[in-house]
């Protein structure tokens, strides 16, 4: 039971790896849109069962000195994967700003266009 919480830990440490390689390559705004909701689906439903599996483990269990090692590793990767969600978070929170913005500008000049027609058709 052990080795194979071992092995999902190190499993989902590989995700959570490759999933902050992806998003830390360049610039987070730029790939953001490498996210994808399937990409976080699985690793949620990941992180789900690592959850599981670490709740059926007992106190004494952890005393394990690769158990420990893959916890560790697990925890500080979590750490990790929460400050470039949050990153990605603010970047998208930005980008929906400037989005609103352009799509408020469009209708304000749609409104101008139309009065126009409307003022210079009589």
């Amino acid at each position: 039971m052990q080795s194979e919480l071992i092995v999902a830990l190190e499993e989902t440490n590989r995700e959570i790896k490759g999933l902050v390689s992806k998003l830390s390559q360049n610039n987070v705004e730029a790939n953001s849109a490498a996210l994808s909701p399937g990409d976080l689906h699985v690793l949620s439903r990941k992180l789900s069962r690592v959850a599981e599996r670490l709740g059926c483990v007992a106190p004494g269990q952890t005393k394990e000195e690769a158990l420990q090692a893959a916890i560790s590793e697990y925890v500080g990767n979590l750490e990790t994967l929460k400050r470039v969600l949050a990153k990605v978070q603010d970047a998208l929170g930005k980008q929906r700003d400037r989005l609103k913005k352009d799509f408020e500008h469009m209708n304000s000049a749609r409104a101008w266009v139309e009065a126009f027609r409307t003022t210079n058709s009589t």
